[in-house]
């Protein structure tokens, strides 16, 4: 009697995963059309270029040492010798982005900082970037714009200042008007002979004209 219980349920077994198997094969397969990107590419900072990939057709981000915000519409390439820094401005949350280079020492590095200030309605950018502006080391806030200067950089211009000349040490921002906010580009540079010098030009620094050619790469939203 077990034995043939045990028959029974073996040719069970048998016959229905034939009739799986069959009912498996027959049945017609389902193609997944592919997609067909268009061949368009997308610059990037640097001058190299993307092009769109997977089923949404999305362009592929640039890569490193090109740096795209797309939450505020910049994009620029890092200078030779930066890398992106996460931890020393951490705690800054004015900082979007961070770069740094080791400096002659090693430490303090030189820094690139990229910050953004909204324009409140109703407000002028004029009177955001005096707020932003905080000259060191006396923490002496910014009232009026004579200190500024105009600095155009291809079809960009940027209000220039420098908010520190210390011990070595130059900072300087520059600022991008923009429809609706401010962004910011600061370097802090080390290792500046001649930083007490009323004749030194800023502009000619190492780490100033890295910022620079940075800047002139630089792919801004109005």
């Amino acid at each position: 009697m077990k034995q043939l219980l045990a028959g029974v349920v073996i040719l069970f077994v048998v016959g229905f995963g034939s009739f799986l198997y069959r009912n498996i094969m027959e049945r017609p397969s389902v193609t997944v059309p592919e997609v067909a990107c268009t061949m368009e590419a997308k610059l990037c900072p640097d001058g190299s270029s993307v092009g769109r990939t997977g089923p949404r057709c999305e362009f592929v981000p640039c890569a490193f040492p090109n740096i795209e915000l797309s939450g505020i519409g910049i994009g620029f390439a890092a200078p030779a010798g930066y890398t992106q820094d996460t931890t020393t401005y951490a705690s800054d949350r004015s900082v979007l982005y961070a770069l740094t280079k080791p400096s002659l020492a090693g430490n303090p590095k030189h820094a690139i900082l990229v910050r953004r200030y909204p324009i409140p309605e109703g407000e002028a950018a004029e009177t955001v970037m005096l707020a932003a502006t905080r000259f060191q080391p006396a923490d002496e806030q910014a009232t009026e714009t004579s200190r500024f200067a105009n600095l155009a950089i291809g079809s960009l211009t940027f209000q220039e200042v420098t908010i520190e000349r210390f011990e070595a040490l130059v900072y300087t921002r520059y600022y991008l008007v923009r429809e609706k906010d401010v962004v910011a580009f600061d370097i802090i540079e080390h290792d500046v002979t001649g930083w007490m010098e009323p004749s030194l030009s800023v502009r000619s620094l190492p780490e100033h004209g890295a910022l620079l050619s940075a800047l002139r790469t630089l792919q801004a939203a109005p």
